[in-house]
């Protein structure tokens, strides 16, 4: 029994644990059970309740439940102070009122046109972030859940407005632009805490207390006291792919800015979770790593975290000088392969999940 088959042997097992050491998420399906059963069993294991954060997710729990009308459940359920608009800080918003609180709709708060307005939370716009009393308009366009996890990397938060006088500062701001306040209505919340404004395919029962479940490529809100599969995750970064194809140093640059750099692969642990992803996903190779050649010394490096590779995956070996085109990508296998750093092609960056302030 080869070490892959006995780590999965090992998480069936009455005792569930999980060891792996890459910090990329890993998911894991599990015995059957309740909703909370398996928040238990995830958390003492280690992990949690899986957070979908796009089409890409529900692919790879779709891939994992893998039998004809299985189902397993996730992370997402309903508040215990649903109904309930707060601040990204956590404060309440006492004095708001929305629809969304009757719809069950994830609603977030804009400023535009100098008034406050709802808006659907994955909209792309301006965003406010502050730093004790200073404000800061930040002229990328994000998503919500995008946009506060900039804010909390980058500042404190996103703005909180509490009375006019501060108000009055974030219009000033603000210089007429639409832009996201840290406010925000949702009556359901992932289990581990994180934000996310996928909701692509949900669908929710009304007249029954919400968690969530997936049955292949749909997403169910409705009984929490179901037998049913649970997906646990580990790790605090996940993959994303940018919308177009982009040169090596457009795909450095873009990553850097908009997430957390390019993708680096340290290890046979961390090699295998990307192949899982890729084979899960069908994202088509090959894309682009964080691979970069030394055009001096010949050395291959990870460019990201400016270490010299050391777990390899390549074809035929490293790629040397003169012959080598210096910059690394993945095919749909896994392999590696030097690619012209002036190709066009799609890139994997990372996005750590979790902020400082989490």
């Amino acid at each position: 029994m080869g070490p892959s088959s006995l780590f999965w042997l090992l998480l069936w097992s009455p005792i569930f644990h999980l060891t792996l050491s890459t910090e990329l998420r890993t998911f894991v399906k599990i015995k059957e059970g309740s909703w909370n059963e398996g928040q238990r069993t995830c958390v003492e294991g280690g992990g949690h309740l899986v957070t979908l954060h796009n089409r890409y997710d529900v692919q790879l729990i779709h891939k994992l439940i893998n039998e004809p009308g299985a189902s397993a459940y996730l992370g997402l359920h309903e508040k215990q102070d649903a109904h309930r608009s707060e601040w990204s800080n956590g404060e309440e918003m006492t004095n708001w009122t929305t629809e969304a609180s009757i719809t069950y709709e994830q609603k977030c708060v804009a400023i535009q046109n100098n008034e406050w307005r709802e808006q659907p939370c994955n909209e792309k716009n301006y965003f406010m972030c502050y730093n004790a009393s200073e404000y800061q308009l930040i002229e990328q366009k994000k998503d919500w859940c995008e946009a506060r996890l900039y804010c909390r990397k980058h500042f404190t938060d996103l703005v909180s407005i509490n009375n006019n006088t501060q108000n009055e500062e974030a219009l000033r701001r603000g210089a007429n632009r639409t832009f996201w306040i840290g406010l925000k209505h949702d009556n359901y919340e992932w289990e581990d805490g994180q934000c996310s404004t996928f909701r692509e395919g949900i669908t929710i029962r009304y007249k029954s207390k919400g968690c969530a479940h997936q049955s292949k490529d749909k997403v169910i809100l409705d009984s929490c006291d179901s037998g049913k599969d649970v997906i646990c995750m580990q790790g605090d970064t996940r993959i994303t792919v940018p919308t177009d194809p982009l040169t090596w140093e457009e795909a450095y640059d873009y990553c850097k800015k908009n997430h957390d750099g390019l993708l680096f692969i340290r290890d046979q642990d961390e090699q295998l979770e990307v192949e899982k992803w890729l084979n899960a996903t069908g994202v088509p190779g090959p894309v682009w790593l964080g691979l970069r050649q030394s055009r001096v010394l010949g050395f291959w490096f990870w460019s990201t975290i400016d270490q010299v590779v050391d777990f390899i995956n390549w074809r035929d070996g490293p790629p040397e000088l003169p012959l080598s085109y210096h910059c690394g990508a993945i095919d749909g296998r896994g392999t590696w392969s030097d690619v012209k750093c002036q190709t066009k092609l799609p890139a994997l960056c990372i996005e750590d999940m979790y902020s400082t302030t989490d």
